[in-house]
């Protein structure tokens, strides 16, 4: 009798798993995209999802950059960053530049989103011409007086994490290339083709869609060229931020006339550890169970999401529980 009164006693004071299977309203804010350009687009179309999924949640969107969204949910400024990659992640956690402190411990792994973000390493044919240039290796032996279109080091994902490291890999760094009398246009993907269309840039490294429009319509007013390198190579660069080399395929542009390597990048979903496991689980569920609208917001989730492959977790970051739990209900993590 006493060993039953204690058993109920027990499992009263036992904490009840709420049950998160419910159409209750959420609140979140996600932030980690400009104000403009597709990663707008993707969160803004995540956000309906959710909010169509639990009619009443307040789901709203705060521009920020790939670098200072996973800042903002370490400091309870926002819920959710969406432009993480295993750049933001390492230097975060580590207190690498551009963050002031170790952020370890302060936000975690939700889902990822796609895996497909492809660094383009382009030149004008007329700078290539110029300088001899075909490779990584003759940059390095050659040292040309480049202006460099690439972002700004607040994206550590298209800077740090891809061509720092690429350059590294080849025996220089970006602070060379004002060693060599060069410069740079600094900001993102579409300012630095915009750099290039006008003359104002020779060189391009930055991230894009595979099979762009805007690239195929610039190397049709100038000629371009991908630079050239040796896989293992690149896959040395990668490896520093849990990315890998991948081969971008012939005839993908017009002036592509064999494969090229490149670094591709997957691209995640965090959280900060402000964020409850409620607001987590419903937001991973309602993304997950609308796979076709995901896929319909277009760019990189058209081609890469799928909800079989949202629990890859390529850094090994810690999961958030409402993601966790609801990766263990089906089958997707242990």
């Amino acid at each position: 009798m006493r060993a039953v009164l204690f058993a109920v006693i027990a499992a009263l004071a036992a904490p009840a798993l709420a049950d998160f299977n419910d159409k209750k309203p959420i609140t979140a804010t996600v932030t980690g995209a400009t104000p403009s350009g597709y990663p707008r687009t993707m969160v803004e179309g995540l956000n309906a999802v959710v909010r169509d999924a639990y009619p009443g949640s307040a789901v709203s969107f705060k521009p920020n950059s790939p670098g200072g969204g996973v800042l903002a949910i370490a400091d309870g400024q926002a819920d959710f960053t969406a432009t993480a990659t295993g750049t933001e992640v390492r230097l975060a956690n580590e207190g690498q530049s551009p963050y002031t402190k170790p952020l370890k411990g302060k936000f975690s792994y939700v889902m990822q989103l796609y895996d497909n973000q492809f660094i383009h390493f382009l030149m004008t044919k007329e700078w290539a011409d110029a300088n001899g240039v075909r490779s990584w290796a003759d940059i390095a032996k050659k040292k040309p007086k480049m202006r460099l279109a690439i972002n700004r080091p607040d994206n550590p994902q298209t800077t740090i994490g891809g061509p720092y490291e690429v350059m590294k890999a080849h025996g220089f760094s970006i602070n060379d290339i004002e060693k060599w009398g060069g410069s740079f246009v600094l900001g993102n993907s579409q300012i630095g083709l915009d750099a290039i269309t006008d003359g104002k840039a020779d060189v391009f490294m930055n991230a894009r869609n595979l099979n762009d429009s805007l690239v195929k319509e610039i190397a049709g007013k100038r000629d371009l060229l991908w630079i050239d390198g040796d896989r293992a190579t690149i896959q040395k660069a990668a490896d520093t931020f849990s990315n890998k080399a991948d081969m971008v395929e012939k005839g993908t542009y017009p002036f592509m006339e064999k494969d090229y390597p490149t670094v591709r990048m997957w691209v995640a979903l965090l959280a900060g550890s402000h964020v409850s496991d409620e607001v987590v689980y419903k937001y991973v569920k309602a993304v997950a169970e609308n796979e076709a609208r995901v896929q319909a917001i277009g760019g990189s989730l058209k081609t890469s999401f799928t909800a079989q492959k949202m629990a890859t977790n390529p850094a090994n970051l810690p999961y958030h529980p409402g993601a966790l739990r609801y990766y263990k209900e089906k089958g997707l993590a242990k």
